[in-house]
């Protein structure tokens, strides 16, 4: 039973993956210009070498990424105020406009979701709550 639920639920993460992408889309930034704009909306100036960490991704990409995203107005480098050898990304105001654009598009249940009854949706809700709090880590 559990490998049919696992199977269910990656279904549906399929969906929600596309609904994410497509809000990523809408205001033209690929999946990695979409994590690097979160991870940087949840805690202000990043470095560099962090967000490489958080993204696993190699450093080099994430300078692609801040390449991208700067040219376009998204964020901006700065100095590390503890270690100017360090650097940082910071969004800016277009960065943030563009991250809560897509953020509200994608926020938006899609259709399978919203099909379901108010009933359906807390069981869901609940199950779904239940099953991350007991994942090891941060649980999502």
């Amino acid at each position: 039973m559990a490998e049919e639920a696992w199977t269910a639920l990656h279904r549906a993460m399929h969906v929600f993956r596309d609904s994410w992408i497509a809000a990523g889309k809408n205001v033209e930034l690929n999946p990695g210009e979409m994590r690097t704009l979160e991870a940087l909306a949840d805690d202000g100036p990043q470095p560099m070498g962090a967000l490489a960490r958080l993204l696993q991704c190699d450093a080099s990409n994430v300078t692609w990424l801040a390449d991208r995203l700067e040219s376009r107005g998204f964020v901006e480098r700065r100095n590390d105020p503890a270690d100017r050898r360090v650097k940082t990304l910071a969004l800016t105001d277009a960065g943030r406009a563009a991250q809560q654009k897509a953020h509200d598009q994608w926020r938006t249940p899609p259709a399978p979701l919203l099909a379901l009854s108010a009933a359906e949706l807390r069981t869901l809700r609940d199950l779904m709550t239940k099953c991350w709090e007991q994942a090891p880590g941060d649980g999502g």
